[in-house]
This record gives C-alpha cells, structure tokens and sequence, in this order.
C-alpha cells in the first residue's frame, strides 16, 4: 500500500495525459469510495449504489468522448490559411462600410483583437473596447456584420486565433490595408 501512494502522484499524471486515462483515473477512485463507504451495506443498497455509479461513469465516458471528438487535438492558435491571391490583373471591389469600420477598430485596438462572441442566442461583435452590434435583435445588422468579417478573413487581413471563430487578429496586411502600423507599447516608464 505505502508503494501505491509513493507512485500515486506518477499515476495521476500518466492518466491526465489523455481523458481516457482520466475516465479510468475516476472508475478507479469511484469504485474505492464506494466500498469504503458501501462495504457494510445490505445487499439491495449496494447494487443501487453501483447501478447509481455505473451510470453516472457512463455518462460522463460519453461526454467525454463526443467533446473530444468535437475539438482538434491542438488548443494551441491557429491561423487561417492565407488567401489565394488575385490573378494579376484583377482589381478586387473596395471593402464594403462594415469591413472599413472593423478594420480601423482592430487596428485601432491595443491587441489588434476583434472578438466575434457567441453566447445562447446572442452574439456580440467589438473590438477596441467597442461593441459594433447595437442592435442584436436585428438578424440583417447581425449578417452585415458577419459578412464584413468574414470579407476582411478572406483577403487575409485579419487572422482567426483559437478554433473557435471567436478570436481575430489583424495581420501585417491589414495594418498596411488600413495605413497605420502597430501600436508598441513602451512598458519601461512603469
């Protein structure tokens, strides 16, 4: 027994490598409660109490695994893939109002962030501290938004982060589009 506690805290990170081996980390840590606590019971409690356990591992395996079929293995950012580049030759149409508007926020904005939030049935669209989406409840403001987006993705002046959709960064590109550079911060006066 004093083995199993010297290696416990090597078991405990072996099974958090995965979440099958945390899934197997709680049947193991369940299964030991239920007979401390359980072990002098009468029969009929102790089936409940397994049939109770059982069920609740079961479906706690279940979320587990549809979450993780759900996300890609990496949490890390990523970026879009860069935009194909016009033909030479071709003179792509000017940024629609919207996208105008959102590009100078997020150039404007100390991370270069726009955060696209979606929350139950609402979304939030802001970047430099300022909520573009005035009226949520206006479904053609909220796809005028989502397109002009979705337009400045597209010519690769904003990059998405996360994997998500709800973290975009401006690019070199849309710095250079918008005609301003970024801002650096001299943290050395603090």
């Amino acid at each position: 027994m004093d083995q199993l506690f010297k290696s416990l805290p090597d078991i405990i990170k072996a099974a958090a490598q995965s979440r099958l081996g945390i899934l197997a980390l709680l049947v193991v840590a369940l299964s030991i409660l239920a007979y401390v606590f359980f072990a002098k019971a009468t029969v009929k409690v102790r089936v409940g109490i397994f049939v109770l356990l059982f069920a609740g591992v079961l479906g706690f395996g279940v979320a587990v695994l549809r979450e993780s079929d759900s996300k890609p293995p990496s949490m890390a950012p990523t970026s879009a893939p860069a935009p194909a580049p016009a033909p030479t030759g071709v003179v792509l149409p000017p940024l629609s109002k919207e996208a105008r508007i959102l590009l100078k926020g997020a150039s404007a904005d100390p991370a270069g962030l726009v955060l696209y939030e979606k929350f139950g049935a609402s979304v939030d669209l802001h970047t430099n501290g300022e909520s573009l989406l005035t009226d949520k409840a206006d479904h053609r403001a909220v796809a005028t938004w989502e397109a002009a987006l979705q337009e400045l993705v597209d010519r690769g002046l904003l990059a998405t982060r996360g994997d998500r959709g709800e973290v975009y960064e401006i690019t070199k590109k849309g710095y250079d589009a918008n005609g301003s550079t970024p801002t650096v911060r001299d943290d050395s006066r603090r």
